[in-house]
Parts: structure tokens; C-alpha cells; sequence
């Protein structure tokens, strides 16, 4: 039977070259053995509390590291810990109902969401343990060497922490949709705790005093990303994007950046042609993965 006990800072060393491989299972694995050693004590707890090891009997069989957080939580690493001939005969049908009954019990959790690279081996593994293949992510790239100038005026307002309720509200409305757990203050106080966030290159785009819009630029290990970019409904089909999407760009070349990377889900079809007609061109496509809690 498989049991999962909890992640402690001796592990780092006792798993140290397993978790240096991170990219071998997966190569869009977060890097936890860095993460943790770079980290303040805060968010070494956090990673500590969604961090589990499967083992069965006396053999450690996968490390799983997940956002502690409701409804949707996204892994962020799995690494198995054993070779491959070796991985496909474990009770990999155990792995998700032992690590989710390990979970802290105040958490909402009612699906898991892990994002990979199309690989055959990790699709085996992942079918085997309960996951269903929801959907494909593109992972887009531009080069800012030729940022052209905005032909309109475009306001830009950077986001500050007196305005966080601001920027809930208007994430809320900008994501909207049934699958959607809201944005909540807790969640954007725990993003700007991290070493990810940039604040010189958080903006809300700005139209006759409201805020019409939000995107920011975050630093991932893999390099410079445009993340929770949108625009209000209302202010729509009205060429608006373009404009607030090129002037953080032209923020970003300036604070030094030389490319910036983005992820879109490859049915977005509407995003796609606006991210190609700015410049972007596909790099990768992953998959996404889904296990539902029983």
C-alpha cells in the first residue's frame, strides 16, 4: 500500500540528485531543490506543506509538490524516484489518493492540474495514475529587439499595493468563467511574496480614469513571462489590446529584457492571432492533465 509522508529539509539531501534531474520526467518540472534553497522561510514552509514523498514499504517511490490552494491545484513537480523499467510496475493507481488524503484537510481540493511536455513515457504514467488529458498549452515567444512605438496614447498605471482589491475585482471580471476559482487578496499577496514578481512591470492599462485592464511580467526560471494579461469585456474587439500589450512590451525592453515567453491554450484561437500579429511565434506544445478527486 502506498502512503505519503511529509517533505523535511533533510530530504533536500537524502533526494539532492533526483531533484537536481527534475527535468527528466518532465521537462516544464519546476526546479523545487532550487526554489527551496533560494527562498524566504515563508514560502519554504508553503512548499514544505504541499510537498509529499510516496513511498511503499520501505522503497521512496515519487516526490509530488502542489499549490496548496482550493478547488484547482496545480503540481508543480513530480519526479519519480525510481528508473523507468521500474516506474511502470509500481501501484501508480495508489500515487493521487494517498497524496491528496495527505493534504492539509481545511483545503477545498477538487481536481489537480499538471502541465508536461507530449512525451509517451509520461503519458503512461500519468493515464495510470487517474490523470485525463484535458488540452494542449502553446508556449509562444518574441524577441524584443523591434519593438515598434504605440501610435495612440496608451495609460499605463503601475500596480501598487494600495490598489490590490482594485486588481482583484478586475482580474475577477477580465477571467470570468464557471471553471474559474476567484482571485482572492490572499492570492496576490502570496504572488508578490515571491521572487517572481516584478513590480516595475505590473500595470493596469487605464481608459478616462478606470481600469480597463491588467498584465504583468513575472521571472520564471526558464526566463521573462507575460502572465494574467486581459482587458475587460466592454472594452473589446476594439483594437485596445494591441496597444496595452505593445506598451508593456516597450516596458520590458527598457527594464533590459530581451525576449518574453507567454502560454496559451491552443483552442484559444482568438489570443493565438493576437500574440502572432504582435510578433510571437510558437516554441512548444504541451499537455495539459487533469485528476479529479474521487
Amino acid at each position: 500500500m502506498v502512503r505519503a509522508e511529509a517533505f523535511h529539509v533533510r530530504d533536500l539531501e537524502r533526494f539532492k540528485n533526483q531533484l537536481r534531474r527534475f527535468e527528466k520526467f518532465n521537462a516544464l518540472n519546476e526546479n523545487l531543490y532550487k526554489r527551496y534553497e533560494e527562498s524566504s522561510l515563508f514560502n519554504k514552509i508553503q512548499y514544505r506543506s504541499g510537498t509529499r514523498i510516496l513511498w511503499e514499504g520501505i522503497d521512496p517511490l515519487m516526490i509530488l509538490w502542489t499549490e496548496t490552494r482550493n478547488y484547482n491545484a496545480k503540481l508543480r513537480c513530480l519526479i519519480p524516484l525510481q528508473k523507468e523499467e521500474v516506474v511502470l510496475n509500481m501501484p501508480l493507481e495508489e500515487m493521487m489518493p494517498a497524496f491528496y488524503e495527505s493534504l492539509p484537510k481545511h483545503l477545498d481540493i477538487h481536481q489537480f492540474e499538471y502541465i508536461t511536455t507530449d512525451e509517451p513515457f509520461n503519458e503512461k504514467v500519468l493515464q495510470r495514475m487517474g490523470f485525463i488529458y484535458r488540452r494542449g498549452l502553446l508556449r509562444m515567444a518574441r524577441t524584443l529587439r523591434d519593438v515598434p512605438t504605440n501610435q495612440k496614447e496608451v495609460l499605463l498605471e503601475k500596480f501598487h499595493i494600495d490598489k490590490i482589491k482594485d486588481r482583484v475585482d478586475l482580474q475577477n471580471v477580465i477571467f470570468d468563467n464557471k471553471y474559474r476559482i476567484p482571485l482572492t487578496v490572499t492570492d496576490v499577496l502570496m504572488e508578490i511574496s515571491k521572487k517572481t514578481y516584478v513590480p516595475e512591470l505590473s500595470f493596469f492599462l487605464v481608459e478616462e480614469g478606470l481600469f480597463i485592464g491588467y498584465g504583468q511580467i513575472t521571472k520564471q526560471p526558464e526566463g521573462f513571462f507575460l502572465v494574467n494579461f486581459g482587458i475587460v469585456p466592454e472594452y473589446r474587439n476594439q483594437g485596445k489590446s494591441k496597444g496595452f500589450l505593445l506598451e508593456i512590451l516597450r516596458k520590458a525592453k527598457e527594464y533590459g529584457i530581451d525576449e518574453v515567453f507567454l502560454d496559451v491554450n491552443e483552442d484559444n484561437i482568438r489570443a493565438k492571432r493576437l500574440y502572432e500579429e504582435m510578433g510571437f511565434h510558437q516554441e512548444t506544445n504541451t499537455c495539459t492533465w487533469l485528476y479529479y478527486v474521487k
